[in-house]
């Protein structure tokens, strides 16, 4: 398991390209959001309806529960053998592929049997993946953990009291009466504005502090604790810290000892803050086929392989609806639907769906944008839900089970073939390896870019740039990093080693005879930018773009001189 912490200086490609907004965006929400794509899907689900039939078996009902445990690995079935239709799920990777939305896979398991399991190209499948705000839905089963072992009282413990050496500001009647169980609802009443609602602003400022604790202990309160909803990233970063104040471990240390090894998950990246707490609210990092076994310890009520890993009641608890969340319900950092559906869930599209009555768990990944984020719930509706038949197998069905498979297949690989490079205009050839220096300081961290053309289907940008470190720090003494990232000028990607060792895409066209577009796909880690370089004689403007927003974000435009 890799614990970082953010001031690492083990720095790789994608932390620059991360990090060059400044910080701006790190963090993304479930966001309320669902856009056209939505209303286009909507109106697909009244194409879809099942077509399998039941056979009548006299074989056990596959409710009874799990004949094995996927501790060293999942199993996998026919969808029909779980009672599903294969056709359908067929469908579900196909329209996502026409539609060309930004999945990046798809892990499908009923009665502890995956079912369906496919990568979408440029996500290989092999990597971990970015859970975002999903990660919260962890940190509240270590809490849950945490009071069963006895490193916390209850529910009802305040906030303060778990960190009495501290001074904390702004401490009145309500501060005083904030408690646990506030955090895990939401409903603080702290003065807290670090979600999408807010532009993520109060997270910024938090970033900039000397201590991340410390800043959320010491807001204002807005209102009594437990009278409203308020989304709040930084009430489950003081759900990690008072992980780390009773037991003595970081979360990421506790979850590796009681949660993560009883499950089999070995491969984690967890970062924490410069203060070497745990990022409780995002930014985990796990293989889909272990977001699938949180779902499944879930679904199990909190038992695994005849241990009882998380009690039974804080399962249920957790997963009631205890509080109204704008509209949806909300449990202990995890949403609650009126079906008795409830999921974690995180922005870019990151989904674990847990259905008990159908003893259903469904994992997305994804890139998507802000207004697509809720895609995968209602791909779920349409696609998924209709597939379940029956509790009991169904006939086989070979040519769906061959057409799934072929789905699966295709989806992995670039959907189209690399394209004619255009030919390059005259300016590439004057620019081409000339570094161009850019005025600092500056929102993205750059310092320096360099763009190298060949005769081939390939550029090569150079970019220097200064660790988040010194953003964090202000340290002047942190040298800048050189970053070489080859750029696929085929429309297709290039791939590098990205932060944490995850792998990230570039590739770039001219716009125009004197404007050079980047475009960086972070993949695994979840983030979608561009940066476009208009040259003027020996003059650049540097712009950077977030295209993970909606509508995409000018976050910085720099101007630059050609080194002497």
């Amino acid at each position: 398991m890799h614990i970082l912490t953010v001031r690492s200086t083990n720095r790789s490609i994608v932390q620059s390209v991360i990090r060059l907004t400044l910080w701006l965006v790190i963090l993304m929400l479930f966001s309320a959001c669902s856009g056209a794509r939505e209303e286009t899907l909507a109106a697909t689900a009244e194409a879809v309806s099942p077509t399998a039939t039941p056979v009548p078996t006299a074989s056990k009902v596959m409710s009874d529960g799990p004949d094995y445990w996927p501790t060293d690995g999942w199993r996998r079935s026919t969808p029909e053998e779980q009672g599903m239709d294969s056709e359908k799920l067929a469908e579900l990777i196909a329209y996502i592929r026409e539609q060309e939305l930004d999945i990046h896979s798809v892990t499908i398991v009923r009665n502890g049997y995956i079912v369906a399991d496919g990568a979408f190209y440029p996500y290989d499948g092999r990597s971990v993946h970015n859970l975002k705000s999903a990660t919260k839905s962890v940190i509240s089963a270590l809490i849950g953990i945490a009071i069963e072992q006895g490193y916390i009282a209850g529910l009802d413990q305040p906030v303060l009291s778990f960190f009495p050496d501290r001074t904390v500001a702004n401490v009145d009647a309500n501060k005083e009466a904030m408690t646990l169980e506030h955090l895990l609802m939401m409903a603080t009443g702290l003065e807290c504005r670090d979600s999408f609602r807010y532009r993520y602003g109060g997270y910024e400022q938090m970033m900039q502090s000397d201590d991340w604790v410390q800043f959320m202990l010491d807001l204002p309160m807005l209102e009594a604790p437990g009278t409203s909803f308020e989304y709040c990233n930084g009430a489950s970063l003081l759900l990690s810290a008072i992980i780390q104040e009773t037991s003595g471990k970081t979360a990421a240390e506790f979850a590796d000892q009681n949660l993560f090894a009883p499950l089999g998950i070995g491969d984690v990246i967890w970062p924490a803050t410069p203060q070497g707490v745990t990022l409780g609210y995002a930014e985990l990092r796990l293989h889909p086929h272990d977001m699938a076994k949180i779902g499944h310890l879930f679904l199990q009520s909190g038992k695994w392989d005849g241990r009882q890993l998380i009690p039974a009641s804080w399962v249920a608890a957790s997963t009631a609806n205890q509080i109204n969340a704008l509209g949806e319900g909300y449990g202990y950092q995890w949403w609650v639907d009126q079906d008795g559906v409830y999921s974690a869930r995180g922005f870019g599209g990151q989904y674990i769906f847990v259905d008990p009555d159908s003893r259903l768990v469904a994992v997305f990944t994804g890139n998507l944008s802000e207004a697509e984020v809720t895609t995968p719930k209602v791909l779920l509706d349409i696609f998924v839900v209709p597939a379940l038949i029956s509790a009991e197998p169904l006939a086989q069905n070979p040519d769906g089970l061959a057409l799934l498979a072929s789905n699966i297949e295709a989806v992995g690989s670039h959907p189209t073939s690399p394209e004619p490079v255009p030919p390059l205009p005259e300016v590439a050839s004057r620019v081409s390896g000339m570094t161009y220096l850019l005025d600092t300081p500056n929102p993205t961290g750059f310092t320096s870019v360099s763009l190298t053309f060949g005769d081939g289907d390939e550029a090569l940008i150079k970019l220097e740039y200064l660790p988040a470190d010194v953003f964090l720090s202000g340290d002047p003494a942190l040298a800048p990093v050189q970053l070489e990232v080859p750029v696929g000028l085929d429309n297709v990607y290039r791939f590098s080693p990205g932060e944490f060792g995850i792998p990230m895409g570039a590739k770039g066209e001219w716009l125009a005879e004197d404007v050079f577009l980047v475009y960086f796909d972070s993949i695994g880690n979840v983030w979608l930018q561009r940066v476009e370089i208009a040259f003027h004689d020996e003059q650049i403007t540097f712009e950077m773009w977030v295209d993970s927003l909606s509508p995409a974000a000018l976050t910085a435009s720099v101007a630059g001189r050609l080194d002497e």
